[in-house]
């Protein structure tokens, strides 16, 4: 289950949420994720989707625009609230829309087989203390042919990050476990997270019953330190092309915070 000090945190700071997620960078690595997503999108609509670890609910947003009915699930109350907030602020246009306050390991409120899609960006299976469970329940509620998308953080990027430390250990543990912990500015939101490789996650994924069909790195050339370069629209857009030459490149993978893969239940 989500540890309480992940849910203390996403609580505080769920009102600015999006204010700090609203940068050059942020808006461009949305996009990618999007872009990469909306090709496994159900070609029958309406149809019932998920934005599983919804925060402040963007990518659920752009499904109900796509024309889906969209479950809006997050384990802070105070996410679900902006969330709630956003939806009706954008309009639900005639399509269903529901608010559960769960976590991605436990989703019996949401019927077996009754999903035609469903996405877990910010890294919500990162966050679980049992991944393998929470695949098994993405599994469960997915219809068969079912798409299923999901970001979560790469392993090989945080080990990259822990070798300029005085000692090994900490990038040896992080190789050998997958563990580590949030790096938040108060010690009381320092909680507990999974980083996987590719490989991992997939393995995890097919024994679930799914099929992966892709995987991408997010980012792979724009960085948060040169998010200038994203100013110049024409420049912006180049930078978008050139991302998307590369992003399915396991070559590319290692200088990724993120990937995000796509798969369809079997």
């Amino acid at each position: 289950m989500v540890d309480r000090r992940n849910r203390r945190y996403h609580d505080r700071v769920a009102r600015r949420y999006d204010q700090v997620y609203d940068t050059e960078y942020w808006r461009f690595y949305r996009e990618l994720s999007w872009r990469h997503m909306r090709g496994f999108l159900p070609e029958q609509r309406p149809a019932t989707a998920a934005d599983l670890g919804c925060g402040t609910g963007w990518f659920g947003r752009r499904l109900l625009k796509a024309g889906m009915s969209v479950v809006f699930l997050d384990p802070s109350g105070a996410m679900i609230e902006q969330c709630r907030d956003a939806v009706e602020a954008q309009g639900r246009r005639g399509l269903e829309v529901r608010y559960l306050q769960e976590e991605l390991e436990d989703l019996s409120a949401i019927e077996t087989a009754s999903l035609a899609f469903a996405t877990a960006q910010g890294d919500p299976l990162s966050f679980c203390k049992d991944a393998n469970r929470a695949v098994r329940e993405l599994a469960r509620v997915l219809e068969p042919g079912g798409a299923l998308v999901l970001s979560v953080d790469n392993r090989i990027a945080g080990v990259r990050t822990l070798l300029d430390r005085p000692t090994p250990d900490a990038a040896l543990e992080l190789l050998r476990t997958g563990r580590t912990k949030w790096l938040a500015k108060r010690t009381d939101e320092s909680f507990p997270m999974k980083m996987f490789e590719p490989t991992e996650l997939h393995r995890m994924l097919e024994k679930a019953g799914f099929e992966v069909a892709s995987t991408i790195a997010k980012t792979c050339l724009v960085q948060r330190f040169n998010e200038r370069w994203l100013e110049d629209p024409e420049r912006r857009r180049d930078l978008l092309k050139a991302e998307e030459r590369v992003n399915a490149s396991p070559h590319w993978l290692g200088g990724a915070g993120h990937f995000q893969v796509a798969a369809r239940k079997r």
